[in-house]
C-alpha cells in the first residue's frame, strides 16, 4: 500500500497498536520521498485476515 509521507505518524502508530493485538502480523514501513510504503506480512494461517482487511495482493 502506498500512502503520502504526509501519514507516516499516524500508521507507524497504528501499526504498533496492532501489534499489541495480533502479534504475528509483521509491519513494513519505506520513506521514499513523498511516499511511504506500508508492507503487511502475516504467516499463512493468517492470510485470510489479510485479504479481508486490505484485499488480495497485486
Amino acid at each position: 500500500m502506498t500512502l503520502p509521507v504526509e501519514r507516516t505518524a499516524r500508521v507507524a502508530e497504528l501499526a504498533a497498536a496492532e501489534q499489541q493485538c495480533c502479534p504475528f502480523f509483521d509491519f513494513r514501513l519505506h520513506l521514499d520521498g513523498s511516499r511511504l510504503h506500508l508492507e503487511v506480512r502475516a504467516p499463512v494461517d493468517g492470510s485470510s485476515l489479510l485479504i479481508d482487511l486490505f484485499g488480495p495482493s497485486t
